[in-house]
């Protein structure tokens, strides 16, 4: 796998954090970031659920 492949291109740009991120934010979008346990080793972004980033690591 590349460094930049999503593991769910299907959800990537409507559901993922990785995108999310930079969208204007709201109570719905602000849960994905609650309580950390993953990160996406393309971005970074921390969220809660693995299926939120392309490549989730655990925290």
């Amino acid at each position: 796998m590349a460094e930049n492949d999503c593991t769910n291109p299907e959800e990537h740009c409507e559901l993922h954090a990785c995108q999310l991120q930079f969208k204007d934010r709201n109570p719905e979008i602000d849960k994905i970031f609650e309580d950390p346990r993953y990160a996406c080793a393309n971005c970074g972004v921390k969220v809660h659920n693995a299926d939120n980033v392309c490549i989730p690591k655990p925290l």
